[in-house]
């Protein structure tokens, strides 16, 4: 993969991410399904973009309980972290507000507004900044708790 071009906004890298990356990542995140538990196909799956140019999936596991069930976003960022690669560039969506929380925590600590990238009506790649996604941030920086 090419080096990933960025340019600051308030502070935050923005990443410019082609859309043929975008499909990939799409392809990829579809593609976890399989990889649901305990049901292969019954849940959900993302994949992720870090700045080094990786690509992580992850996908639900299920708990009877509901409480314990670990969302598909969750999976990914513990995914990359283990790798030591905590610069999350962009992440499949739509996400639900558990993982908006999340994935802005992530943004947060790495300095980079995470990109969420969705297929559109008519194929059209979407790719929405997890700060747009947050209107009103919690924690808004680092140290608010």
């Amino acid at each position: 993969m090419t080096e990933l071009q960025y340019q600051t906004i308030n502070n935050k890298k923005v990443y410019d991410i082609p859309d043929n990356v975008c499909r990939e990542l799409l392809k990829k995140g579809g593609a976890a399904l399989a990889q649901c538990y305990p049901k292969p196909g019954d849940g959900y799956a993302v994949a992720l973009l870090t700045s080094q140019g990786n690509i992580f999936t992850g996908a639900s596991y299920k708990s009877d309980t509901a409480t314990l069930t670990m969302h598909s976003e969750a999976v990914a960022l513990a995914r990359a972290a283990q790798h030591g690669e905590t610069g999350i560039v962009a992440i499949t969506g739509p996400n639900c507000h558990i993982c908006k929380q999340l994935i802005w925590e992530s943004s947060l600590r790495s300095g980079i507004d995470t990109l969420v990238v969705m297929e559109g009506e008519n194929g059209a790649i979407l790719k929405v900044p997890i700060s747009a996604m947050m209107p009103y941030p919690w924690p808004e920086k680092l140290g608010e708790k």
